[in-house]
């Protein structure tokens, strides 16, 4: 491969999701397995969306609609933007692969913060780019920072807001005086996956952006996190027409799927769901910040539907210490927070079973014993938590 592959390439190193429940059963021999790793809805996939998964089955031998016209405006109607203004892929993470691929050479700099989606970096070097990490101030991303660091090469800068794996957000008057001071032909990426979560009163109306007709942004979001739907890959961009119109002679002609399409339909049509899962995200949120607090444990408060959090101890042993148990949770070592772990918020039962076992924990990391020694920190977690 040496003769024909591309250096950079060679130097990238794979994103490695969480692990599936069904893989750490196998692997631990385990009955029961909680993942609070990737983010997902704890409620699982909506009763209306399943229904219309099933009405749909008969059609999968067709092609899908490679236009989402039904899909398209339904959501243009929703968001209050035109259709022309809306591209969908298949999940957002291929609109980032499609933002490199439209606007990048190899060569030119691409932006963002330390601490962020490491998608962004490993898009970005696959295009060649130079990546640029700017530090973070207090786990945030420093908008100032990332203006000064700007230059000639620049073509795109990705803002997570929330910022996932830290929850922490990019506030209304920063962003706007951020926009302010960007040229014209920087591409400002917004990736709002987590935006449902957010309960901060001055979080941005990012579409608000966008009818103002700035031509350098685009506001990214999915139907994975808060409508359930991880498992289709379904993701939308929304910026003005001519940069749609650009970006759809990149995306690949079937690239969103029928089934997540007439599913993305019918969870637009959900609200009860919606709110259910807003309700579920937001009460779990609370009560792990209080028996975090009671334990002592430091974490950063979150506008997203998981928490970042202080394990005291190195993050990939804690994460091994609670998958023995039966907890998927997620070790931040490769996000540079080497003591780190990131904890989606689950159903309740799943959140006080984290809660025990974490405890646990701490008590033996605080009396300066090995986790990974200890035979009373592996087993089953009990099957009525």
């Amino acid at each position: 491969m040496k003769n024909i592959s591309k250096p950079y390439i060679d130097q990238i190193t794979p994103y490695v999701p969480g692990k599936p429940i069904e893989e750490v059963k196998r692997e631990l021999g385990l009955r029961r397995v909680i993942k609070l790793a990737s983010n997902e809805n704890p409620l699982g996939t909506s009763r209306k969306v399943r229904r219309a998964i099933e009405d749909f089955a008969d059609q999968v031998h067709l092609y899908p609609d490679g236009a989402c016209f039904e899909l398209r405006k339904t959501l243009a109607s929703r968001l209050g933007v035109r259709e022309k203004e809306i591209i969908f892929g298949n999940g957002s993470d291929e609109l980032i692969d499609l933002l490199v691929k439209g606007f990048v050479r190899e060569g030119d700099k691409v932006i963002s913060s330390e601490k962020s989606f490491l998608e962004y970096e490993l898009v970005s070097r696959v295009g060649g780019a130079d990546f640029t990490e700017i530090p973070m101030q207090d786990f945030r991303f420093d908008l100032k920072a990332i203006s000064a660091a700007i230059d000639a090469k620049t073509k795109i800068v990705f803002i997570a807001n929330p910022n996932n794996p830290t929850g922490t957000y990019v506030s209304r008057p920063e962003l706007d005086e951020f926009l302010d001071s960007v040229p014209q032909n920087v591409l400002i990426c917004l990736d709002e996956a987590y935006d449902d979560f957010v309960e901060a009163e001055d979080f941005p109306d990012s579409l608000f952006y966008v009818k103002l007709e700035r031509p350098n942004v685009i506001v990214l979001r999915t139907f994975s996190k808060s409508y359930g739907l991880a498992g289709l890959r379904i993701g939308y961009g929304i910026a003005c027409a001519a940069l749609i119109e650009y970006l759809g002679k990149v995306r690949q002609p079937f690239n969103v799927n029928s089934l997540a399409q007439y599913a993305a339909l019918a969870a637009l049509d959900d609200e009860d769901y919606l709110n259910k899962t807003k309700r579920v995200v937001s009460e779990g949120r609370d009560y792990l910040y209080r028996k975090l607090d009671r334990l002592k444990v430091k974490y950063i408060p979150s506008q997203a539907n998981f928490i970042l959090i202080d394990a005291e101890y190195n993050a990939d042993n804690v994460f091994q210490a609670l998958l023995r148990r039966g907890i998927v949770v997620r070790s931040m070592r490769a996000y540079g927070l080497k003591d780190y772990i990131r904890v989606s918020v689950g159903l309740g039962r799943e959140n006080r079973c984290f809660v025990r076992e974490f405890k646990r924990l701490i008590r033996q990391i605080r009396k300066g014993r090995p986790i990974l020694q200890d035979e009373s920190l592996k087993g089953d977690i009990l099957p009525n938590e």
